[in-house]
């Protein structure tokens, strides 16, 4: 507690004079009473001593009622004074001497109260007028009115309310209304709306702002909005129901029997202050800390202690909230108050911390802006530099400490936000400033995470913006090795995360046991760290080939990317048996065209059948020579001229006639076929496939098949081996039916030259009345495509006279209709097939 107001004796009611009401304006008090005097005072403070108060009576005006003056208000504005008396309301002039009626409101009959709302309105134009707004309770109904041109006026219609209003007050468009029972927010539209019920007792309505007030119930004070909305948990408290409240912010001031309490908003006992032999009732503000408390025969003055020596006594006390009000109502300058509150809010935060409010405390940073690297002081086992000193004083147990660490996680996020968001961060001196913040929160929110929940590591890592040994250190120290392979990566330290990857991968308990997280590392890596990633792959596929394979093959651009020649030359070395899967596989699935692979895979396919023909593993052999019979047929990338020198010469015929036939030597092939494998099937099979595919020389294919069945060669692989060549039969009747079979595959010149003289014209007729018909055929279809393009040369010749025939009519005064404006001898211009003329710049504006 501390003495917020001081308390002095005013002044003592006249003789059988008793006080009933009282308002005040200026340094003036104004006193109703029930015998219907009014009585005006002058209160100032006096020159010699500005503690001590110089009270005056200015006026005593024993005909200003007939009746007991119930309730008085002042408009200094207007000079006007507005009274209840006798159940009726009037306007008195403050201009003349005794202040005398200039009109009584006779709609108000019965009054019981009424509620003043003035304020300062200013207008489209700039003009600021004051408004006045007067509700009064007559009976069960509010009647609303308004002051212009000397007079009130009504200002809607009556409101009929429930019960008879005991209080009343008007706060912005609303009107807050106690009765016996309960309390109501009623709209000047009409519009009723329930707040809460109370016990049957005197209501009471204390105005805060033009959108706040103040509600009675019990010994309590609930503060509310104009919403309707409760602004705070915990209502102040009273030792006994007030018999009149008055708000003097930051205090509620409520005036008892025989004493006056002091308390905030935030129900803090201030003051007490006894007023002996007294049954005070009434209470009215003048200015902030300044009120007067009156009974029915005394008047005294509450003024406020000045507000420094109460600030620096409730910071003694550590009431730094109150001390933050006190400031914000101070006579000081905006920037001494922006200073002051900024310290003050500091040591509350400061305060706020050491009472383990952490959440709170963090909030009273965030607002005041304060360089996280001192907040962070507070947690020693969180600074960067071991040994520094911490400004942390609160003991804490391990329940505190994770409250507090959840508490400096939302405060470095918030932080990290705010100063990520801000777009100021322009010159190089302060975008280094504010990278070294940031890497001082992310480092530290990563401590705060191994320290409260693990799980947020990673995600902040990736982020790449921690300190990096100072990080490194931690999460050794908590042998977090999955989020140091994280640091590494982000930080481009893939040789420390590869050689840490290779240690953890021999530990039975480590979370990177196995070769798995090295193989997904390697494929993230590219192009640009091909020897960091085969000098790892190495002991990957030794330890575990065809998971380890996955580095050259997964479906990721960057492994796609590896270069395909490097990699061979590593795999021909590292793991012989992984070259054909893995030439396959870019081959097939990526599409490889280089003539370099496409013969690498042949030489592969070539070898492995050989290694597997001298095992005597048939099976295996046959279906690697399928796969190679079928490559060399589909593939149009391998050199045939460099593999052809790769083929045996006692074994893989197949194969050899494939290349040979590639390399346009179909005569060679064919004896393949024909004398080496004695296979006239797969002879006549080469032809077909190479004058189905259009292949260099395949007109001529199956004149050449004829004549080496009419005049057999010898095998020429026979002769290289040293084996007596026997020299085969001619198949005359052979080459008939290949003639009779493949008569429009062939130039029937070329067949007539094969075949023998003595071979009868009539064993021929069929095939040459086939040439003969296919010839017709040709020709007929030649004619009709000529007749065809020569019709259509005419017509383009049509359209084209009839296009050049076109007059177009263009003066320097035609309008171009897009621009508006006119084609000079100059201008480029375009014609639309409906003769419209645009200049040529605008075309694409006409479209």
């Amino acid at each position: 507690m501390h003495d917020a107001y001081m308390i002095d004796w005013l002044l003592k009611s006249p003789t059988q004079v008793q006080f009933e009401c009282v308002t005040t304006f200026g340094d003036n008090l104004l006193v109703g009473s029930k015998q219907g005097h009014l009585l005006m005072y002058s209160v100032t403070s006096k020159p010699a001593d500005q503690k001590k108060l110089d009270v005056q009576l200015l006026k005593l005006i024993k005909t200003f009622s007939k009746k007991a003056i119930n309730q008085l208000a002042v408009v200094p504005e207007f000079e006007i004074i507005i009274s209840l008396s006798d159940g009726i309301v009037n306007v008195h002039n403050m201009r003349v001497y005794n202040f005398p009626v200039v009109s009584s409101l006779e709609k108000t009959k019965g009054a019981s109260l009424f509620s003043l709302d003035v304020k300062k309105v200013t207008s489209l134009t700039g003009i600021t007028s004051v408004m006045v707004r007067m509700c009064v309770v007559v009976k069960r109904k509010l009647q609303l009115f308004y002051w212009k041109r000397d007079k009130f006026l009504d200002f809607r219609d009556d409101i009929s309310v429930p019960d008879i209003p005991k209080a009343v007050e008007w706060c912005d468009d609303k009107i807050v209304v106690g009765f016996k029972g309960e309390y109501k927010l009623i709209d000047i539209s009409g519009k009723q709306e329930e707040l809460f019920p109370i016990k049957p007792q005197e209501p009471s309505v204390t105005k805060l702002s033009d959108r706040t007030f103040a509600l009675g119930k019990d010994c309590k004070t609930i503060l509310m909005n104009t919403v309707g909305e409760a602004l705070q948990n915990v209502p102040v408290k009273w030792k006994e129901p007030p018999e009149a409240i008055a708000f003097d912010d930051p205090y509620f001031i409520a005036v008892g029997n025989a004493n006056i309490e002091v308390k905030t908003t935030d129900d803090l006992l201030v003051q007490q202050i006894s007023l002996p032999k007294s049954s005070a009732r009434l209470i009215c503000r003048n200015r902030q800390g300044f009120l007067f408390v009156a009974s029915a025969a005394e008047v005294w003055c509450l003024h406020g202690v000045p507000l420094v020596q109460q600030i620096r006594r409730v910071l003694e006390d550590k009431q730094f909230e109150l001390a933050l009000k006190l400031t914000n109502i101070s006579d000081e300058t905006e920037y001494e108050k922006r200073k002051n509150a900024h310290e003050i809010q500091t040591l509350y935060a400061h305060d706020l911390f050491e009472k383990k409010q952490f959440a709170k405390s963090m909030s009273e940073f965030i607002k005041l802006g304060t360089n996280p690297y001192n907040v962070i002081q507070l947690y020693p086992e969180l600074l960067l530099k071991p040994g520094s000193d911490s400004k942390a004083s609160a003991k804490m147990n391990d329940r505190d400490s994770e409250k507090a660490l959840l508490a400096l996680i939302e405060y470095l996020t918030e932080v990290r936000q705010t100063i990520m968001g801000k777009t100021e961060w322009v010159s190089e001196e302060v975008d280094s400033k504010k990278h070294n913040l940031i890497q001082i929160i992310d480092t530290t929110l990563l401590k705060c995470y191994l320290l409260t929940n693990d799980a947020l590591v990673a995600p902040l890592l990736r982020l790449n913006r921690c300190h990096l040994r100072e990080t490194e250190t931690m999460l050794k120290k908590f042998q977090k090795y999955r989020e140091l392979i994280i640091l590494y990566q982000t930080n481009n330290m893939h040789k420390c995360a590869l050689d840490l990857l290779k240690e953890q991968s021999q530990i039975q308990e480590s979370p990177l046991q196995g070769a798995d997280h090295t193989i997904l590392y390697l494929q993230q890596l590219g192009n640009n760290h091909i020897d960091l990633i085969l000098e790892h792959a190495a002991w990957v596929l030794a330890m575990s080939p065809e998971e380890g394979f996955r580095i050259f093959t997964e479906d990721l651009q960057e492994v796609e990317q590896l270069p395909r020649p490097k990699v061979l030359d590593f795999l021909l070395r590292e793991q012989p048996n992984l070259v054909i899967p893995y030439l396959e596989h870019v081959i097939n699935v990526w599409d490889e065209k280089s003539d370099i692979v496409h013969n690498a895979l042949v030489y592969q396919y070539r070898a492995k059948i050989q290694q597997l023909l001298a095992s005597n593993n048939n099976d295996d052999a046959s279906a690697f020579r399928e796969k190679l019979i079928t490559f060399l047929k589909t593939s149009h990338h391998y050199n045939p001229q460099v593999v052809i020198v790769q083929f045996p010469v006692d074994s893989l015929f197949d194969e050899r006639a494939i290349v040979l036939g590639r390399m346009g030597m179909h005569e060679n092939a064919i004896s393949i076929f024909l004398r080496t494998l004695n296979n006239t099937s797969k002879a006549m099979e080469y032809c077909e496939n190479v004058y189905r595919w259009k292949q260099e020389g395949y007109e001529t294919v199956y004149v050449q098949l004829l004549r080496m069945i009419i005049d057999p060669p010898s095998d020429p692989f026979q002769e290289m081996l040293g084996i007596s060549n026997s020299t085969a039969k001619p198949d005359v009747e052979k080459a008939l039916s290949i003639l009779q079979m493949h008569s429009n595959e062939m130039p029937v010149l070329g067949a007539l030259n094969v075949l023998p003289d003595n071979v009868p014209l009539v064993r021929m007729q069929k095939f040459l009345h086939s040439s003969f018909q296919h010839k017709l055929m040709e020709r007929r279809r030649v004619q009709i495509l000529k007749g065809l393009l020569q019709a259509e040369h005419f017509q383009v010749l049509k359209k084209k006279i009839e296009s050049q025939s076109e007059v177009m009519h263009l003066t320097e005064l035609k309008l171009c209709p897009v621009c508006k404006k006119r084609f000079s001898n100059q201008s480029a211009f375009a014609r639309y097939p409906n003769g419209e003329i645009v200049h040529y710049s605008c075309q694409e504006a006409k479209k």
